[in-house]
């Protein structure tokens, strides 16, 4: 791990920082030590966030990731703070639920504009500079979603299935310059992205052919984020991913949904169809 001292002030910059999981991480790395940028397409989001800790351990940019114009904006912000990034946190998400033959090709496109073109985006803006220093840390908010793909998540699913394989790419072509890359599968999170989600089901549950699929489908779904745990799961486990002198290239939050990736990987695909339609309720829709 790095020294204590050392951890202190090193700079990191987390995207989506208005809510959820992005906001949790600002706060507990900021409490950590680190001097956080915190972006956001809205500043006036970022308000009660820039104060939530001691003055001046929170910065509050506007930063749309999906446009180069405004992720340059940021960087310029920081840069005339004076301190270097050490760390990336790529939390800005988009989500997108429904029968893939159903979803407008506008939210496909939006999904993929975030969770990955974004993404790509903000990466790039920001190593230069790590190369320069030699030493940097990219942690990449994928999801479980990304590699155990539910029915009417498929847009998701496919953003951070994409987010898995650049991450490793990254990660290998970053070698010989210092700069470690992580993917963070969150698994449920009790955050309002959930219900987000589960709300744009609703359009689909008088829909044929596929309307008594998602009705099923949605009671199951917006029954896990409420009872799951918080955003603090995951901003532990960035924060390893930032400090852990052999940062892991995976983490699972929380840990202990590292067993459906393994039913996932261990099981033939007919049998975890099986087990994951019992689960959610699908399995009566079998023919």
């Amino acid at each position: 791990m790095l020294k204590k001292e050392a951890a202190l002030y090193q700079s990191v910059l987390i995207t989506g920082a208005s809510s959820g999981i992005g906001e949790e991480c600002a706060v507990f790395l900021a409490h950590k030590g680190f001097r956080v940028f915190a972006a956001a397409r809205r500043l006036d989001k970022l308000k009660e966030l820039a104060g939530a800790v001691g003055a001046g351990r929170i910065t509050a940019l506007a930063m749309d990731v999906t446009d180069e114009a405004s992720i340059a904006a940021a960087m310029k912000t920081i840069a005339e703070d004076g301190a270097p990034l050490y760390g990336l946190v790529n939390n800005a998400g988009a989500s997108s639920m429904g029968p893939l033959e159903k979803l407008p090709a506008d939210e496909w496109r939006q999904v993929f504009e975030t969770n990955v073109f974004g993404l790509a985006a903000v990466t790039r803006a920001v190593l230069p500079q790590m190369r320069e220093a030699g030493r940097g840390r990219i942690v990449n908010i994928g999801s479980l979603t990304g590699r155990i793909a539910s029915p009417f998540q498929g847009v998701y699913a496919a953003s951070k299935h994409a987010v898995e394989g650049l991450s490793d790419s990254l990660r290998r072509e970053l070698v010989p310059y210092g700069v470690k890359v992580s993917v963070v599968r969150p698994g449920a999170i009790n955050t309002p992205f959930g219900a987000h989600e589960a709300e744009m089901l609703e359009r689909y549950e008088t829909d044929a052919p596929y309307g008594d699929q998602v009705t099923t489908f949605k009671a199951w779904f917006e029954r896990q984020h409420p009872a799951a745990p918080g955003p603090s799961v995951v901003a532990e486990a960035v924060h390893h991913a930032l400090t852990a002198e052999h940062p892991k290239s995976r983490y699972v939050a929380p840990p202990k949904m590292a067993y459906a990736l393994a039913l996932r990987n261990l099981l033939p695909s007919a049998l975890t169809d099986r087990i994951l339609e019992r689960v959610n309720g699908l399995d009566m829709f079998r023919k």
